[in-house]
């Protein structure tokens, strides 16, 4: 019965935090939408940082698990890259971008434990870019590790709330150049028919 309350408000309170940011949540706000008592939460939680990283934690292993899946079961390891770019600009269009600034600002502990973990997760991604090499969709020129950090750091990039770009136009140019740039003839051939197929999808 514990385990499941704490598994409850982990994840409520993990895309509260993501969605409307940090400070914007109170506890007392995550009580009332989960028909609880805060007392209760303050029972299982020391206080709102330990939620918040236990909420970075929730996010970390769903989306480790949701790119094992994805280079599971796609046809190859560009396909699975692509799926990726494509699931990332579905779930980022619900990241209010106060969540990094204030993880940042506020949680500086945290958010190096996020940068921590996201070193690790980028091993499996420098995988994936290697195995797309390997299978000829990639530029034999290029180093998958650095492919794999440039494509994290990149993500970065379109959370800057100074920027004066649309945030989907900067995720999709930046993808598109990104991808092509890598690509040989193969990959782009590849590329070309990921898009066909996800048109007539949609």
């Amino acid at each position: 019965m514990e385990t499941s309350t704490k598994e409850r408000i982990i994840e409520h309170a993990a895309w509260q935090f993501l969605n409307n940011g940090i400070k914007n949540i109170t506890m007392d706000e995550l009580a009332e939408q989960l028909g609880m008592s805060k007392r209760t939460i303050y029972e299982l939680f020391q206080n709102k940082e330990e939620l918040i990283m236990e909420s970075l934690k929730y996010f970390v292993q769903k989306n480790s698990s949701k790119l094992k899946e994805i280079y599971k079961s796609a046809d190859n390891a560009f396909v699975a890259l692509l799926s990726l770019y494509n699931s990332n600009k579905e779930g980022f269009l619900r990241v209010n971008h106060r969540f990094i600034d204030d993880l940042k600002k506020y949680f500086p502990k945290i958010s190096k434990m996020h940068e921590d973990t996201k070193e690790k997760n980028g091993e499996f991604l420098t995988k994936i870019f290697d195995d797309a090499q390997k299978d000829g969709f990639i530029l034999k020129t290029l180093n998958p590790a650095i492919l794999s950090h440039l494509f994290s750091e990149q993500m970065d990039i379109v959370f800057e709330k100074s920027t004066k770009f649309q945030f989907m136009d900067l995720y999709e140019t930046m993808c598109v150049t990104f991808f092509r740039g890598i690509a040989t003839e193969k990959g782009l051939e590849a590329i070309k028919k990921y898009i066909e197929e996800n048109k007539q999808e949609k």
